[in-house]
Protein backbone atom coordinates (compact mmCIF):
# COMPACT_ATOMS: atom_id res chain seq x y z
CA UNK A 1 0.00 0.00 0.00
CA UNK A 2 1.21 3.31 -0.94
CA UNK A 3 2.07 6.28 1.34
CA UNK A 4 -0.51 8.42 -0.45
CA UNK A 5 -3.21 5.51 -0.16
CA UNK A 6 -2.86 5.01 3.33
CA UNK A 7 -2.78 8.38 4.09
CA UNK A 8 -6.70 9.15 1.97
CA UNK A 9 -7.40 6.21 4.10
CA UNK A 10 -6.65 7.42 7.39
CA UNK A 11 -8.06 11.33 5.90
CA UNK A 12 -11.49 9.79 5.26
CA UNK A 13 -11.39 7.50 9.07
CA UNK A 14 -11.23 11.07 10.24
CA UNK A 15 -13.61 12.65 8.38
CA UNK A 16 -15.88 9.93 9.26
CA UNK A 17 -15.47 10.31 12.92
CA UNK A 18 -15.83 13.85 12.66
CA UNK A 19 -18.71 13.70 10.81
CA UNK A 20 -20.40 11.26 13.59
CA UNK A 21 -18.91 13.39 16.56
CA UNK A 22 -20.82 16.17 15.13
CA UNK A 23 -24.24 14.13 14.64
CA UNK A 24 -24.88 12.79 18.22
CA UNK A 25 -28.06 11.16 17.09
CA UNK A 26 -27.28 9.51 13.98
CA UNK A 27 -24.61 7.86 15.47
CA UNK A 28 -26.47 6.63 17.85
CA UNK A 29 -29.74 5.92 16.21
CA UNK A 30 -29.83 1.99 15.32
CA UNK A 31 -30.70 1.14 11.85
CA UNK A 32 -33.97 -0.71 12.36
CA UNK A 33 -34.72 -0.18 8.51
CA UNK A 34 -33.39 -3.88 7.61
CA UNK A 35 -35.50 -5.19 10.01
CA UNK A 36 -39.03 -2.88 9.26
CA UNK A 37 -38.96 -1.94 6.11
CA UNK A 38 -40.35 1.63 5.55
CA UNK A 39 -39.96 2.25 8.90
CA UNK A 40 -40.63 5.64 10.07
CA UNK A 41 -37.90 6.75 12.87
CA UNK A 42 -39.28 10.57 12.96
CA UNK A 43 -42.25 8.86 14.63
CA UNK A 44 -40.61 6.99 17.17
CA UNK A 45 -40.49 7.94 20.82
CA UNK A 46 -38.79 7.08 24.18
CA UNK A 47 -39.17 4.31 26.04
CA UNK A 48 -40.72 5.02 29.38
CA UNK A 49 -38.52 2.28 31.16
CA UNK A 50 -41.36 0.35 32.40
CA UNK A 51 -41.66 -2.13 29.25
CA UNK A 52 -40.37 -5.46 29.47
CA UNK A 53 -36.90 -6.08 28.74
CA UNK A 54 -35.73 -7.47 25.46
CA UNK A 55 -35.27 -11.20 26.35
CA UNK A 56 -33.66 -14.36 24.79
CA UNK A 57 -36.69 -17.17 24.84
CA UNK A 58 -34.81 -20.58 24.03
CA UNK A 59 -38.73 -22.42 24.59
CA UNK A 60 -40.14 -23.41 21.34
CA UNK A 61 -42.76 -23.09 20.24
CA UNK A 62 -42.94 -19.67 21.16
CA UNK A 63 -47.01 -18.52 22.44
CA UNK A 64 -48.22 -15.60 20.65
CA UNK A 65 -51.36 -14.28 21.54
CA UNK A 66 -53.17 -12.14 18.56
CA UNK A 67 -55.75 -9.97 19.83
CA UNK A 68 -57.77 -7.54 17.57
CA UNK A 69 -60.39 -5.24 18.06
CA UNK A 70 -62.48 -7.52 15.55
CA UNK A 71 -62.28 -9.97 12.62
CA UNK A 72 -62.88 -7.62 9.62
CA UNK A 73 -61.13 -7.69 6.87
CA UNK A 74 -58.60 -4.94 7.78
CA UNK A 75 -57.42 -7.45 10.72
CA UNK A 76 -58.25 -10.24 8.16
CA UNK A 77 -55.12 -8.72 6.42
CA UNK A 78 -53.38 -7.79 9.39
CA UNK A 79 -53.42 -12.01 10.46
CA UNK A 80 -52.20 -12.64 7.09
CA UNK A 81 -48.55 -11.23 7.51
CA UNK A 82 -48.68 -12.67 10.63
CA UNK A 83 -49.07 -16.12 9.42
CA UNK A 84 -47.06 -15.58 6.70
CA UNK A 85 -43.66 -14.52 8.59
CA UNK A 86 -44.13 -17.36 11.16
CA UNK A 87 -43.81 -19.51 8.16
CA UNK A 88 -40.26 -18.03 7.31
CA UNK A 89 -39.15 -19.14 11.06
CA UNK A 90 -40.17 -22.49 10.62
CA UNK A 91 -43.70 -22.06 11.30
CA UNK A 92 -46.05 -23.63 14.09
CA UNK A 93 -42.82 -25.66 15.31
CA UNK A 94 -41.35 -22.05 16.15
CA UNK A 95 -44.41 -20.21 16.86
CA UNK A 96 -47.91 -20.88 18.39
CA UNK A 97 -50.39 -18.69 17.23
CA UNK A 98 -53.29 -17.86 19.50
CA UNK A 99 -56.22 -16.01 17.95
CA UNK A 100 -59.00 -14.79 19.23
CA UNK A 101 -61.41 -11.47 18.28
CA UNK A 102 -64.05 -10.07 20.68
CA UNK A 103 -68.14 -10.10 19.40
CA UNK A 104 -67.62 -6.48 18.37
CA UNK A 105 -65.25 -3.53 18.18
CA UNK A 106 -66.68 -2.09 21.62
CA UNK A 107 -66.89 -5.38 23.51
CA UNK A 108 -64.04 -4.45 25.69
CA UNK A 109 -64.86 -7.05 28.04
CA UNK A 110 -64.29 -9.90 25.79
CA UNK A 111 -60.31 -8.37 25.23
CA UNK A 112 -59.83 -8.53 28.66
CA UNK A 113 -61.08 -12.13 28.94
CA UNK A 114 -58.69 -13.35 26.70
CA UNK A 115 -56.04 -10.44 28.22
CA UNK A 116 -56.52 -12.31 31.85
CA UNK A 117 -56.72 -15.68 30.27
CA UNK A 118 -53.49 -15.28 28.15
CA UNK A 119 -51.79 -13.77 31.23
CA UNK A 120 -52.52 -17.08 33.47
CA UNK A 121 -51.57 -19.34 30.74
CA UNK A 122 -47.97 -17.75 30.86
CA UNK A 123 -48.16 -16.71 26.73
CA UNK A 124 -44.79 -15.25 25.80
CA UNK A 125 -46.35 -12.55 24.09
CA UNK A 126 -49.40 -10.26 22.93
CA UNK A 127 -49.89 -8.36 20.37
CA UNK A 128 -53.43 -6.29 21.22
CA UNK A 129 -55.48 -3.97 19.36
CA UNK A 130 -57.05 -1.07 21.44
CA UNK A 131 -60.37 0.27 21.03
CA UNK A 132 -60.51 1.38 24.84
CA UNK A 133 -57.18 1.51 26.19
CA UNK A 134 -57.93 2.83 29.79
CA UNK A 135 -60.62 -0.80 30.09
CA UNK A 136 -57.90 -2.59 28.87
CA UNK A 137 -54.13 -0.81 30.90
CA UNK A 138 -54.94 -3.22 34.70
CA UNK A 139 -54.68 -6.27 32.07
CA UNK A 140 -51.47 -4.31 30.17
CA UNK A 141 -49.67 -3.17 33.66
CA UNK A 142 -50.41 -6.94 34.95
CA UNK A 143 -48.83 -8.85 31.70
CA UNK A 144 -45.84 -6.42 32.10
CA UNK A 145 -45.32 -7.54 35.77
CA UNK A 146 -45.64 -11.22 34.73
CA UNK A 147 -42.47 -10.26 32.24
CA UNK A 148 -45.04 -11.08 29.00
CA UNK A 149 -44.58 -7.99 26.27
CA UNK A 150 -47.28 -6.37 24.67
CA UNK A 151 -47.06 -4.92 21.24
CA UNK A 152 -49.66 -2.65 19.96
CA UNK A 153 -51.06 -2.62 16.72
CA UNK A 154 -53.47 -0.56 14.83
CA UNK A 155 -53.99 2.06 18.76
CA UNK A 156 -54.23 5.13 17.08
CA UNK A 157 -53.40 6.49 20.98
CA UNK A 158 -51.31 4.82 22.75
CA UNK A 159 -50.63 6.50 26.48
CA UNK A 160 -49.92 3.60 28.65
CA UNK A 161 -46.28 3.17 29.74
CA UNK A 162 -45.95 -0.27 29.54
CA UNK A 163 -46.25 -1.55 25.86
CA UNK A 164 -42.92 -2.49 24.32
CA UNK A 165 -43.95 -1.43 20.77
CA UNK A 166 -47.20 0.54 18.86
CA UNK A 167 -47.28 -0.95 15.42
CA UNK A 168 -48.85 -0.05 12.65
CA UNK A 169 -49.27 3.93 11.17
CA UNK A 170 -49.99 7.04 12.24
CA UNK A 171 -53.87 7.39 11.60
CA UNK A 172 -53.49 10.96 11.21
CA UNK A 173 -51.39 10.55 8.39
CA UNK A 174 -54.13 8.66 6.78
CA UNK A 175 -56.41 11.34 6.53
CA UNK A 176 -53.65 13.63 5.39
CA UNK A 177 -53.27 11.26 2.84
CA UNK A 178 -56.74 11.25 2.01
CA UNK A 179 -57.23 14.87 1.94
CA UNK A 180 -53.34 15.68 -0.20
CA UNK A 181 -55.22 13.57 -2.61
CA UNK A 182 -58.05 15.94 -3.12
CA UNK A 183 -55.93 18.87 -3.32
CA UNK A 184 -53.89 17.23 -5.77
CA UNK A 185 -56.50 16.18 -8.09
CA UNK A 186 -58.81 19.53 -7.87
CA UNK A 187 -55.79 22.54 -7.11
CA UNK A 188 -57.96 25.79 -6.65
CA UNK A 189 -61.77 24.10 -7.91
CA UNK A 190 -63.77 24.93 -5.17
CA UNK A 191 -65.21 21.36 -4.31
CA UNK A 192 -68.20 20.94 -1.67
CA UNK A 193 -67.80 17.73 0.57
CA UNK A 194 -69.38 15.59 2.31
CA UNK A 195 -67.80 13.29 5.10
CA UNK A 196 -68.83 10.24 6.56
CA UNK A 197 -67.11 9.88 9.83
CA UNK A 198 -66.87 6.81 12.18
CA UNK A 199 -68.02 6.01 15.77
CA UNK A 200 -66.88 9.20 17.96
CA UNK A 201 -63.13 7.99 19.31
CA UNK A 202 -59.41 8.28 18.69
CA UNK A 203 -59.60 6.53 15.30
CA UNK A 204 -62.05 8.98 14.19
CA UNK A 205 -60.40 12.21 15.72
CA UNK A 206 -57.15 11.43 14.60
CA UNK A 207 -57.99 10.83 11.24
CA UNK A 208 -59.99 14.36 11.27
CA UNK A 209 -57.10 15.71 12.20
CA UNK A 210 -54.79 14.74 9.93
CA UNK A 211 -57.23 15.31 6.77
CA UNK A 212 -58.20 18.98 8.70
CA UNK A 213 -54.26 19.82 8.94
CA UNK A 214 -54.19 19.77 5.19
CA UNK A 215 -58.01 20.99 4.16
CA UNK A 216 -57.71 24.01 6.71
CA UNK A 217 -54.92 25.75 3.89
CA UNK A 218 -57.18 25.64 0.85
CA UNK A 219 -60.17 27.45 1.48
CA UNK A 220 -61.39 26.36 -1.82
CA UNK A 221 -63.09 23.34 -0.27
CA UNK A 222 -65.50 23.55 1.71
CA UNK A 223 -67.16 20.93 3.73
CA UNK A 224 -71.22 21.00 3.55
CA UNK A 225 -72.24 18.14 5.43
CA UNK A 226 -70.28 15.48 8.36
CA UNK A 227 -71.77 12.78 10.19
CA UNK A 228 -70.51 9.53 11.97
CA UNK A 229 -71.81 6.24 10.15
CA UNK A 230 -70.93 3.88 12.57
CA UNK A 231 -67.87 2.22 10.86
CA UNK A 232 -70.78 0.01 9.10
CA UNK A 233 -71.24 -0.12 5.36
CA UNK A 234 -75.55 -0.10 6.53
CA UNK A 235 -74.71 2.89 8.41
CA UNK A 236 -72.58 4.30 5.55
CA UNK A 237 -75.75 3.69 2.81
CA UNK A 238 -78.38 5.60 5.45
CA UNK A 239 -76.54 8.64 6.30
CA UNK A 240 -75.04 8.87 2.63
CA UNK A 241 -79.00 9.11 1.37
CA UNK A 242 -79.99 11.41 4.08
CA UNK A 243 -77.02 13.88 3.55
CA UNK A 244 -77.75 13.82 -0.30
CA UNK A 245 -81.07 14.87 0.42
CA UNK A 246 -80.03 17.74 2.37
CA UNK A 247 -76.57 18.66 0.24
CA UNK A 248 -77.84 17.40 -3.07
CA UNK A 249 -74.69 19.70 -4.38
CA UNK A 250 -71.96 17.65 -2.75
CA UNK A 251 -69.17 17.11 -5.27
CA UNK A 252 -66.90 14.74 -3.20
CA UNK A 253 -67.85 12.11 -0.64
CA UNK A 254 -64.97 11.47 1.67
CA UNK A 255 -65.37 8.44 4.09
CA UNK A 256 -63.45 7.22 6.94
CA UNK A 257 -63.20 4.01 6.04
CA UNK A 258 -64.17 2.01 3.11
CA UNK A 259 -67.24 0.15 4.80
CA UNK A 260 -69.12 3.28 4.82
CA UNK A 261 -68.13 4.65 1.16
CA UNK A 262 -69.10 1.09 -0.21
CA UNK A 263 -72.96 2.28 1.66
CA UNK A 264 -72.28 5.75 0.42
CA UNK A 265 -71.74 3.72 -2.60
CA UNK A 266 -75.00 1.80 -3.06
CA UNK A 267 -76.91 5.12 -1.78
CA UNK A 268 -75.28 7.58 -4.66
CA UNK A 269 -75.94 4.29 -7.31
CA UNK A 270 -79.69 4.50 -6.17
CA UNK A 271 -79.89 8.17 -6.81
CA UNK A 272 -77.99 7.79 -10.59
CA UNK A 273 -75.45 9.61 -9.27
CA UNK A 274 -72.26 7.08 -8.98
CA UNK A 275 -69.65 8.25 -11.42
CA UNK A 276 -70.57 11.54 -11.02
CA UNK A 277 -69.68 12.11 -7.52
CA UNK A 278 -66.32 11.09 -6.15
CA UNK A 279 -65.77 8.80 -3.45
CA UNK A 280 -62.68 9.05 -1.34
CA UNK A 281 -62.36 5.65 0.80
CA UNK A 282 -59.88 4.74 3.62
CA UNK A 283 -58.30 1.39 3.87
CA UNK A 284 -58.02 0.19 0.56
CA UNK A 285 -60.38 -2.69 1.01
CA UNK A 286 -61.05 -5.40 -2.15
CA UNK A 287 -64.59 -4.27 -3.07
CA UNK A 288 -62.32 -0.28 -2.95
CA UNK A 289 -59.97 -1.60 -4.93
CA UNK A 290 -62.49 -3.26 -7.37
CA UNK A 291 -64.27 0.04 -7.42
CA UNK A 292 -61.60 1.77 -8.37
CA UNK A 293 -60.85 -0.37 -11.12
CA UNK A 294 -64.61 0.42 -12.66
CA UNK A 295 -64.88 3.86 -11.84
CA UNK A 296 -66.90 3.99 -9.22
CA UNK A 297 -64.35 5.20 -6.48
CA UNK A 298 -62.17 8.30 -6.86
CA UNK A 299 -59.11 6.88 -4.44
CA UNK A 300 -58.51 5.25 -0.73
CA UNK A 301 -55.78 5.07 1.08
CA UNK A 302 -54.10 1.72 1.65
CA UNK A 303 -52.31 1.37 5.51
CA UNK A 304 -50.20 -1.05 5.35
CA UNK A 305 -52.47 -4.05 6.69
CA UNK A 306 -50.41 -7.08 5.86
CA UNK A 307 -47.08 -5.00 6.46
CA UNK A 308 -48.22 -4.69 10.20
CA UNK A 309 -48.77 -8.08 10.70
CA UNK A 310 -45.40 -9.06 8.89
CA UNK A 311 -44.11 -6.17 11.67
CA UNK A 312 -45.78 -7.96 14.59
CA UNK A 313 -44.11 -10.94 14.58
CA UNK A 314 -40.89 -9.32 13.30
CA UNK A 315 -41.05 -7.52 16.55
CA UNK A 316 -41.86 -10.59 18.45
CA UNK A 317 -38.65 -12.26 16.62
CA UNK A 318 -36.40 -9.35 17.54
CA UNK A 319 -37.39 -8.80 21.29
CA UNK A 320 -38.79 -12.34 21.95
CA UNK A 321 -36.33 -14.81 20.22
CA UNK A 322 -32.91 -12.55 19.96
CA UNK A 323 -33.39 -10.45 22.67
CA UNK A 324 -32.82 -7.11 21.01
CA UNK A 325 -34.17 -3.37 21.72
CA UNK A 326 -36.76 -2.16 19.45
CA UNK A 327 -38.01 1.00 18.61
CA UNK A 328 -41.08 2.57 20.82
CA UNK A 329 -43.11 3.00 17.26
CA UNK A 330 -43.25 1.00 14.37
CA UNK A 331 -45.05 3.17 11.63
CA UNK A 332 -45.43 3.10 8.13
CA UNK A 333 -46.65 5.69 5.90
CA UNK A 334 -50.10 4.82 4.21
CA UNK A 335 -50.09 4.61 0.18
CA UNK A 336 -52.66 6.23 -1.79
CA UNK A 337 -54.18 4.77 -4.98
CA UNK A 338 -56.62 5.87 -7.80
CA UNK A 339 -57.10 5.63 -11.27
CA UNK A 340 -53.76 5.95 -12.24
CA UNK A 341 -52.06 3.44 -10.18
CA UNK A 342 -54.44 0.91 -8.60
CA UNK A 343 -52.95 -1.85 -11.33
CA UNK A 344 -49.88 -1.82 -9.10
CA UNK A 345 -50.97 -2.67 -6.27
CA UNK A 346 -50.50 -6.24 -5.41
CA UNK A 347 -53.87 -8.77 -4.99
CA UNK A 348 -51.82 -11.34 -3.48
CA UNK A 349 -51.42 -8.37 -0.33
CA UNK A 350 -55.50 -9.54 0.08
CA UNK A 351 -54.65 -13.00 1.57
CA UNK A 352 -52.23 -15.22 3.22
CA UNK A 353 -49.83 -17.03 0.79
CA UNK A 354 -47.72 -19.77 2.51
CA UNK A 355 -44.25 -19.16 2.81
CA UNK A 356 -41.72 -21.93 2.45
Amino acid sequence: MTIFRRTLIFGAALGLTASLSFSPALAQQADYSKVFPGILMDKDIKPTGQEVKPVKKDNRPLKVGFLPTAMDTYYQRVLAGVKEEIDKRGGDGAIQLLVQAPSSQSATDDQIRTMEAWINDGVDAIAVALYNEGALLPSIRRATEAGIPIFLFNSPVADNPYYVSDIGYDQSDGGRAQAQWLVDTYGDKEVKLGILEGLPGPHTSQRMKGFNEIISKHPNFKIVAQQPAGWVRAQGLSVTENMFTANPDIEVLVALYDEMALGGLQALKAKGLNGKVAIVGYENMKEANDAILTGDFAATVDTGAKEEGRNIIRAVDEFAMKGNALPKKIFVAPKTYDAKNIKTFDQNDYVYVQQK
